[in-house]
């Protein structure tokens, strides 16, 4: 029977092993998406008075912070922007190993999570499904009311869109406990004090709509890398003004911070300005940049890169 219990463990273990290995490998290889450039060019890029001044909500305001820390340590790639989510990512098995000891059950969760990319994913998604996963481990465990409480608190800051769900399972553990005055005082008030205070400043500055966040396929990702290579190929150093459609302008300005690129001035996607040297369009663009005479460098089923060359004299 012993030995059963053991070789069930080593499988169990095995098996949450070789989904966080799957998580380091696509953190290490997808090409930058357009959600993750987004918020590391709106809200971890730019300094915090100037995120403050820019008046744009954040909804992964605790995941932000934890993003500009690791870019401030490793510098920029797409490992560390999406470092914290695998941190993050490793509690989370570690909470459903924790809660399997005491109710089997819940190893089930690591099979039914069919989104294991978002702790292979630079936003606040992974992190909040982590703490509340941690939350409600310890809550079977019937350890740490406080900690229960700012888990969910935090989760919340990690990604506000996770505010119902945290709230409901606060809630159900409460009423299932039936101590009500306790867990009030030691769960709820410690949890909305620390979403409270991660939150309390961001969210005050809050006023402006945000723009829809582009998102880009993984298809997309990659050819929209292979067509960013081809524009630096074609630069090899010049001072360059780059303008792209809004779904990869934030992609172009996180490129050009990961590779120190100072000759490309930062992508913009207002076509009013005079002229640029090189244009990402989407391929239906392709015969705007026919109209212009530009040059075309790249071209897939999705995007178009052309060179504007100016008139010999």
């Amino acid at each position: 029977m012993e030995q059963r219990f053991t070789t069930s463990t080593r499988v169990a273990l095995a098996f949450l092993t070789a989904i966080f290995a799957v998580q380091v490998y696509w953190a290490a290889t997808r090409p930058i998406g357009g959600g993750e450039a987004y918020l590391y060019d709106r809200f971890v890029r730019p300094t915090t008075r100037q995120v403050l001044a820019s008046e744009l909500p954040d909804r992964d305001v605790l995941y932000s912070l934890l993003e500009k820390r690791s870019v401030g340590l490793f510098h920029v790639s797409p490992f560390s922007v999406r470092l914290p989510s695998l941190l993050f990512g490793m509690l989370y098995l570690w909470s459903i190993w924790r809660a399997a000891k005491v109710r089997p059950w819940m190893l089930a969760l690591a099979l039914i999570m069919l989104r294991w990319d978002w702790f292979a994913v630079a936003d606040g998604r992974g992190t909040a499904l982590a703490l509340c996963a941690s939350a409600v481990g310890l809550a079977i465990a019937r350890k740490h009311l406080n900690l229960i409480g700012i888990c969910f608190g935090l989760s919340i800051a990690a990604n506000t869109s996770f505010t119902i769900a945290a709230m409901i399972l606060a809630l159900a553990i409460l009423a299932r406990q039936r101590r009500w005055i306790e867990w009030t005082n030691d769960v709820l008030i410690p949890g909305a004090v620390a979403a409270v205070i991660v939150l309390a400043i961001p969210l005050a500055h809050a006023h402006a709509t945000a723009p829809a966040t582009p998102e880009l396929t993984a298809g997309q990702a990659v050819q929209l890398r292979a067509a960013l290579d081809a524009l630096d190929t074609s630069a090899r150093g010049d001072h360059v003004r780059i303008f792209g459609i809004p779904a990869v302008e934030p992609v172009i300005n996180f490129y050009r911070s990961q590779h120190r690129a100072t000759n490309w001035e930062r992508a913009q996607s207002d076509l009013t300005a005079e002229h640029f040297d090189y244009y990402l369009l989407s391929a239906t663009g392709a015969g705007w940049a026919e109209e212009r005479h530009l040059t075309v460098l790249y071209r897939d089923a999705d995007f178009l890169l052309a060179h504007h060359q100016p008139a010999a004299m």
